[in-house]
């Protein structure tokens, strides 16, 4: 590979996931005249795979998003739900209210509208499965089951939570089961369910079943999206039939509407999925290799429960973004990757606590639920108490 300063820099990118295709872009959009981009993909075509339901993007994903051109009609896609302000409501098996928290602008987005927005434009090759790298002195060379290979500047492993670069770079950093599984469906919105239409109004809802059951549900216009997750040792199970699964929320939730809104779901998946984490760190794993980094999950796998998985994905591929323009050196580098870090695992340790808290069984569910209420009560007495100070304030001023 020449050497040549007046060549472009050739980053290489492993993954046409969300995260991969928002750093080609960026690239793209601000380095267009510099760099040469090249996504590599392990699926046949773009329609390959499932790219599953919805997911929630909070300021931070949002500002680098808005930075996208190609993204511009996602936001006005009928399907895109915005809310200036949502909450997060923690309910009970007979939905009672435990604790709402109030929370900024968040966006409810489809993720396969939003992976083509992202794929517009970009190279990306197909069917082409990342087995290896090598180190060059000018650079770095990929090698693909195919028997293929590629040279480039930088290599960027984007390939998720299974992630092969990320098994060659750094082989003990492996993701771990948190034995909690989960399935989910979606339902069109449903008149017959009136009190889950008033839960999901405006609001992310999470509601706390016996037995560390716990039904999450969101509204995205004319669809609700929930899962069911719960605590399981038992992989020899991957799939629940239909029947098992309505006799689980019969079980451990208090209320037939739970029933009817599996009944009615128009789209439901039975495999049972296990959610996984990384383990907590405190010292950064990366090893500052010159050519090769890591982005999104394939740096820093992390449970759903905080629906930060994308956002913190966005966030990388931006600051890589000013790595790479400033002539990326092994010092900035590892000051990406620092800071990286110290989101990421924040991310994973935030998510991770939320996955359990909502997963608990017997005496410990039951502290959680009256602190809830606690919480609750305090948060409803301050305000009575406060609203006769407001009216006078508002009175005389």
């Amino acid at each position: 590979m020449s050497s040549s300063s007046d060549e472009k820099k050739t980053i290489l990118i492993i993954g046409a996931g969300l995260g991969g295709l928002a750093l080609a872009q960026l690239l793209q959009q601000e380095l267009s005249s510099s760099i040469k981009v090249i996504v590599f993909e392990r699926d046949a075509d773009e329609d390959f795979r499932d790219q599953g339901y919805f997911i929630t993007i909070n300021q931070m994903g949002n500002d680098v998003l808005k930075r996208i051109s190609s993204v511009d009609d996602v936001f006005s896609h009928p399907s895109t739900m915005s809310y200036s302000q949502h909450q997060l409501k923690l309910v009970d098996k007979s939905m009672n209210i435990m604790l709402e928290q109030t929370s900024g602008e968040i966006k409810i987005i489809e993720r396969g509208i939003l992976r083509r927005s992202l794929l517009k434009n970009i190279d990306v090759q197909w069917n082409k499965r990342f087995v290896s790298y090598k180190i060059l002195d000018d650079g770095v060379e990929i090698h693909f089951e195919d028997d293929s290979s590629v040279q480039g500047t930088l290599l960027v492993g984007c390939d998720g939570a299974k992630s092969l670069v990320r098994t060659q770079l750094i082989p003990d950093l492996q993701r771990n089961e948190t034995g909690v599984v989960f399935v989910s469906g979606t339902i069109e919105q449903n008149e017959e369910l009136s009190k889950i239409k008033q839960l999901v109004s405006n609001s992310l809802v999470q509601i706390l079943g016996d037995q560390g059951h716990s039904l999450f549900l969101i509204s995205t216009g004319q669809l609700w999206l929930w899962s069911l997750s719960w605590p399981s040792t038992n992989r020899i199970e991957t799939e629940i039939s239909l029947t098992q699964l309505l006799d689980k929320v019969h079980t451990n939730f208090n209320n037939e509407e739970f029933i009817r809104l599996i009944e009615l779901s128009s789209s439901i998946r039975l495999d049972i999925l296990p959610v996984y984490s990384f383990p907590l760190l405190k010292i950064n794993p990366y090893p500052n290799n010159s050519r090769v980094t890591l982005l999104g999950d394939a740096a820093h796998v992390m449970t759903p429960h905080r629906g930060m998985g994308a956002n913190t994905a966005f966030a990388d591929a931006f600051d890589l973004i000013d790595v790479i323009r400033s002539d990326h050196t092994k010092s900035s580098l590892a000051d990406y990757e620092e800071k990286m870090f110290k989101r990421g695992f924040q991310a994973i340790q935030d998510s991770l606590e939320s996955t359990r808290m909502a997963h608990m069984l017997g005496v410990s569910a039951r502290i959680r639920n009256y602190i809830m209420w606690l919480l609750h009560y305090s948060i409803t007495l301050k305000n009575l108490i406060s609203m006769p100070f407001y009216w006078y304030w508002n009175r005389t001023n």
